[in-house]
């Protein structure tokens, strides 16, 4: 007998805007674990994998320069 029309799009927008603060909210805090993570690479364990290389380096070129120095 009576129809009344409900128009939700305006309730669908506001929930569509706040997904998408949510998923920005997300994003940046990967954003920041990711670039913590870097930080803490570059100032921890880079140093170190450089000093075993320089190390590794090092034993093979005295073993390459004793190598070179055996003659048959």
């Amino acid at each position: 007998m009576f129809s009344y029309t409900i128009d939700l799009s305006g309730v669908k927008a506001w929930f569509d805007g706040a997904a998408d603060a949510g998923f920005n909210a997300l994003a940046g805090f990967a954003f920041m674990v990711l670039a913590m993570a870097a930080i803490q690479y570059d100032e921890q364990i880079a140093p170190e994998v450089s000093r075993i290389s320089d190390g590794w380096s090092t034993a093979t070129m005295d073993f390459r320069s004793k190598l070179s120095s055996f003659t048959l």
